[in-house]
């Protein structure tokens, strides 16, 4: 029951941080790209914190809980192995993303290290790792979403 459980939190909060990054790549990323650099900064510095605040307690819920859930079955040797290695693989990856890109990213627009020209050069890297990650959140949900139905 407590594994049943552990999974079925795992796929929610795997949805709903799914659906927040999409919703993030849709229609912030491509407003933020519209912004002349000024403009950019700007908006960065007043909304950058909250935003931030806002994905933080997602990011690490949605690897927290099916990191859990992984090591919980393998402990106990419960469902599917392989579908929940693929869970726990793409977590760890989809939060390994922030360390080796968005941290340094993000800090260079919050302290503007960035030049207005070098700007929109970052912008498109940064959307690119940003699909990237969701590709990987896509396979944990949908991975996690396989193990719900086979309960």
């Amino acid at each position: 029951m407590f594994a049943e459980t552990l999974l079925l939190l795992s796929c929610g909060i795997l949805g709903i941080f799914l659906g927040a990054q999409l919703a993030e790549a849709m229609l912030l990323v491509p407003y933020w790209k519209a912004l002349d650099a000024d403009d950019f900064f700007r908006y960065h510095k007043t909304y950058g914190k909250k935003i931030y605040k806002f994905f933080a307690p997602l990011t690490i819920a949605a690897t927290i809980l099916p990191v859990a859930t992984v090591v919980y079955n393998a402990v106990y040797q419960l469902g599917d192995q392989p579908l929940l290695i693929v869970v726990g693989l793409s977590t760890v990856a989809f939060f390994s993303t922030y360390f080796l890109y968005f941290k340094r990213a993000n800090q260079s627009f919050a302290d503007r290290s960035l030049s207005n020209q070098e700007l929109s050069s970052e912008l498109m890297r940064w959307g690119k790792w940003h699909w990237g990650r969701i590709s990987f959140e896509f396979i944990a949900f949908v991975s996690a979403l396989l193990l719900v139905i086979s309960i």
